[in-house]
């Protein structure tokens, strides 16, 4: 098949190679399969992996974009992606790893009327793997196409037992338009969004969106594109589910022979990043110890027991490795039996092919909080659904949407009572508390202060590294000036200000405090860096708060003032003089390794005229004379 002359005149003889290169590809079969895994939020096991394919490599069609963008152009985008699925599962299926596999699969090739109906269905019998055990990636959204029609083939998959994945998500608005046609499983957002988004406010603001979105339709999140620790480390406080990219693996020829060596360094990067965990009690807690089902039982032996373990409302479906792959809702499975024919059609099948696949599934040490915004933010009835608790990605009990709301609120009542009123911030006794457990994180400490985590944590590995943290204290220099020049409804409006751009920049094991007026205290977990490196970077987060400070309030001086760098006002003693616009001063101390809380309240207060006589505004210095 060769292009029309018109296309070879526009084009040129690369169009003609291309055309036979692709050909020759084609009909040789010369494309194979690499694998690149998707982890666990936690980063500690492989959740599933991606096939990625590849042309030859001694030809011009080797760039997988090349080979796909060929054949676009020359009308063979079915036959490349049918080659590619094939390979894809053949490949698959002499591995024998378990976990998913992501398949990619162009949108518009389910609409081509070229497409063969059921293709993925025989070609999973021919190579012995199940739909459950396959996700349909949606990649490459093109303009234009029929959102009905796409909804249409999108379900057929769905209701054949097939997980979906959107691909991209916010690289354009062909793939929003994509995600409000159906409903994903899983939605992966796009690498753009991810690199450097520990350093960029605005891109945690999209990303936290999206992943609201995401968990409040049902769908699940797939971060891609993480290439380093902090990276990983604030998608995973912003809510994703899993991970992507190369601070994990390359995409692999042979995942198998790989796996060793992935577990070991995934086990490596877990040690490397273990931290005190957020404040508030894991999930873990709320564990019920329902026994599930195997995937291989019948809906017959299901229902049965359901009909005797009346208090059971929902039983998770396991593999042989004990991980879930699915869910069985009580009331959807008896009322599938109560219809007309229902025993007759349903009894016999396996439970794995009525169940929900991708039910809500969270880790035993992710915290009550960040369980609860996923649970609330699922749409109607799928919020009282109990979900799955894993721990190292295998089943560890049900969770129930009541119990954790309730003691969600309970918790919440207990804040409300300690909060600043106007930032809704920690007020004083939790920041107490937090001072103590930072203490005591620094000394290897095993006290009632310190979370359980990092006490079992540090039981399981004594060759763990101190945790370390730097406590900060924060106020604004010619905040009163502004307030009396200005009104306290900008007085306010500042404070909130600063509320947020601190806010945004906490990362995993952060705290962030309100003491009252002006004056903020921080801690900052700086166990991620290495030790000759951690100085330097706290500097720069603390330069970096500064900045983002600047920006934020700019808006609330009028132009002239910003222009003038400063306001006429009065000081203290009524005096009329000119204050510099207001700036941020800090005062870190670290090495709080046996320095008491009123020690670092005591330097802070020492060091606080210091930091505000300084042009950079900040003091960073070691808690002197420890405890003995």
């Amino acid at each position: 098949m060769l292009p029309s002359p018109s296309l070879q005149a526009a084009h040129g003889q690369p169009v003609v190679e291309s055309c036979h290169a692709l050909e020759a590809l084609l009909r040789l079969r010369q494309v194979s399969m690499h694998f690149q895994p998707i982890v666990s939020s936690n980063g500690r096991e492989v959740f599933a992996y991606e096939a990625l394919a590849r042309g030859s490599a001694a030809g011009p069609l080797a760039s997988p974009l090349t080979m796909f963008s060929a054949a676009r152009e020359h009308g063979r985008l079915v036959e490349l992606d049918s080659l590619c699925r094939e390979r894809a599962l053949e490949q698959w299926s002499t591995l024998g790893l378990t976990e998913r596999l992501f398949i990619n699969v162009s949108p518009d090739v389910l609409l081509d009327g070229a497409h063969s109906p059921g293709l993925t269905r025989r070609l999973l019998r021919r190579f012995g793997l199940r739909p459950h055990q396959v996700v349909i990636e949606l990649t490459e959204q093109t303009p234009g196409l029929d959102s009905a029609l796409m909804r249409e083939a999108v379900s057929h998959y769905q209701s054949m037992g097939f997980a979906i994945a959107l691909d991209d998500l916010g690289e354009g608005y062909a793939s929003l338009k994509l995600w409000s046609s159906v409903q994903p499983d899983f939605v992966k957002i796009d690498r753009h969004f991810i690199s450097g988004i520990h350093a960029d406010p605005l891109k945690r603001r999209f990303v936290r969106s999206i992943i609201d979105i995401a968990h409040g339709s049902g769908s699940q999140v797939i971060a891609e594109g993480i290439e380093h620790e902090a990276e990983m480390e604030c998608v995973r406080q912003l809510g994703a589910d899993y991970l992507q990219g190369w601070l994990f693996a390359p995409a692999e020829a042979d995942p198998l022979g790989q796996r060793a060596a992935l577990d070991r360094h995934l086990r490596h990067l877990s040690r490397r990043l273990q931290q005190r965990p957020p404040p508030g009690r894991s999930i873990g807690s709320l564990a019920r110890a329902v026994t599930p089902v195997q995937q291989d039982v019948t809906v017959n032996e299901v229902a049965q027991r359901l009909h005797a373990e009346q208090e059971v409302m929902s039983l998770a479906v396991v593999d042989e490795q004990q991980r879930p792959v699915g869910l069985i809702i009580r009331h959807r499975l008896l009322g599938l039996l109560s219809q007309r024919f229902g025993p007759e059609l349903h009894a016999r099948r396996m439970i794995h092919e009525v169940m929900q696949s991708s039910p809500l599934r969270v880790e035993a040490d992710e915290t009550l909080e960040r369980v609860s915004a996923k649970v609330t933010g699922r749409e109607g009835s799928d919020r009282d659904e109990d979900f799955i608790i894993t721990r190292g990605g295998r089943y560890q009990g049900l969770g129930r949407t009541l119990d954790l709301l309730r003691i969600i609120t309970e918790l919440q009542v207990a804040s409300a009572e300690e909060a600043n009123p106007l930032t809704r911030l920690p007020g004083n006794g939790p920041i107490e508390r937090q001072l103590l457990d930072c203490v005591a994180g620094a000394g290897l400490g095993l006290g009632e202060g310190l979370g359980e985590g990092l006490r079992e944590g540090l039981r399981e590995n004594s060759s763990a590294r101190s945790a370390e943290w730097a406590a900060i204290y924060l106020d604004l220099d010619n905040f009163k000036p502004f307030n009396d020049r200005f009104g306290h409804a900008q007085g306010d409006r500042m404070l909130l200000a600063l509320a947020t751009v601190l806010r945004d920049a906490l990362q995993e094991g952060d705290f962030l405090g309100h003491v009252g007026g002006d004056d903020f205290v921080m801690t900052l977990c700086m166990t991620e860096y290495h030790r000759a490196l951690r100085l330097t970077a706290l500097e720069q987060r603390l330069a970096g708060l500064q900045s983002a400070f600047q920006h934020a309030v700019a808006s609330l001086y009028p132009a002239d003032v910003l222009a003038a760098g400063g306001f006429q006002g009065h000081d203290r003693f009524g005096t009329t003089r000119f204050f510099p616009l207001t700036r941020l001063s800090l005062v870190a101390l670290h090495g709080l390794a046996g320095c008491e809380t009123t020690r670092i309240a005591a330097r802070w207060s020492e060091l606080k005229s210091e930091a505000k006589a300084r042009d950079s505004g900040r003091v960073i210095e070691a808690c002197a004379s420890p405890v003995q």
